[in-house]
């Protein structure tokens, strides 16, 4: 049940808005309290962290992973997984399997072989907001050259995303790559389509293993570096 709130005289309570704290304790006060407000934020966040049994909320999602899978009979292994993480917030969960064992992201990107990329969703993802952020690492990691003949695969990727509308926390996002075949897109084990091309998949797999991840930690978690998971 909603909170029942009453009306807010102007000037008081801890919901006053910006400019009503300006102007009744004036500016230099009000920034003072305001940076207060966010060092005690960021304090408690560590505070909780330094805690005796804390993990990240994400932490699951990732010792949970089978350490095998099986793509159209090609047996994979667990290479690596790790969290996407916004300042405090665990975003997704991640993981990259593969017919053998790398350490090297060109090692990944270079050899055509099934491999599978698992994203297990944290929060509750917006396609129309959060998509956009995808877009910004394929162009970071790929060059205008590269990009230009898979514009149309591109946009057919992010329709069968979009089309899902928002995903709730706990979906999961399966990309299956298949040489000649392409990638197959699954969400919450409902196959959307399919998307030709291995230039596609390596640009796809470039967002977390290219020169300008989308989070360096995340890039050493995925190539199996000790002490990277999480």
């Amino acid at each position: 049940m909603p909170l029942e709130v009453g009306r807010r005289t102007p000037g008081r309570g801890p919901f006053r808005s910006r400019a009503e704290a300006v102007a009744v304790r004036g500016p230099v006060e009000s920034c003072f309290i305001d940076f207060r407000c966010v060092a005690w934020r960021a304090f408690l966040c560590l505070a909780m962290m330094l805690a005796p049994g804390w993990a990240p909320a994400g932490t699951g999602a990732v010792a949970n992973l089978e350490p095998r899978a099986r793509l159209d009979g090609v047996e994979l292994v667990l290479n690596g997984a790790g969290l996407r993480n916004f300042l405090f917030l665990d975003v997704y969960a991640v993981a990259l399997y593969l017919p053998r064992r790398q350490t090297q992201a060109d090692d990944v990107l270079r050899h055509d072989l099934p491999r599978r990329v698992w994203i297990t969703f944290l929060r509750e993802v917006s396609p129309e907001r959060d998509l956009e952020y995808l877009l910004v690492s394929l162009r970071e990691n790929s060059t205008p050259e590269e990009l230009a003949p898979m514009q149309e695969r591109i946009e057919q990727f992010m329709q069968m995303i979009r089309a899902a509308g928002p995903l709730a926390k706990g979906s999961v996002v399966r990309l299956d790559y298949l040489p000649r075949i392409g990638t197959r897109v699954w969400l919450n084990q409902r196959h959307v389509g399919t998307v030709p091309g291995a230039d596609f998949n390596r640009a796809v797999l470039r967002i977390w293993l290219g020169a300008q991840p989308t989070q360096e930690s995340l890039k050493r978690a995925l190539l199996g570096e000790t002490g990277e998971t999480i």
